[in-house]
């Protein structure tokens, strides 16, 4: 977490910009300045990363029957990665 001696910086955003990080960092349960270095940080990280961090989170709205076919799936996905 950030300390209170880091660098700050000022920062203006359209009014409707503001409004959608608002309402991401309530999703998300984070403060806004947490939801902007989160966004920021994301930014960052490889491409392939950031494609199967949002195929996980789509798991959640999945069916039950889907969910634990996809939880196996991962299971072998897993298994497989850890022998390299």
């Amino acid at each position: 977490m950030p300390q209170l001696d880091d660098p700050r910086h000022n920062l203006r955003l359209p009014a409707d910009l503001k409004k959608k990080l608002a309402h991401s960092a309530v999703d998300n349960g984070r403060s806004m300045n947490a939801e902007i270095l989160a966004r920021l940080e994301a930014s960052f990280a490889p491409a392939p990363i950031r494609e199967i961090e949002n195929l996980l989170k789509t798991i959640t709205t999945l069916d039950e029957d889907d969910r634990a076919e996809a939880f196996s799936l991962l299971a072998r996905a897993s298994d497989i990665l850890a022998r390299r």
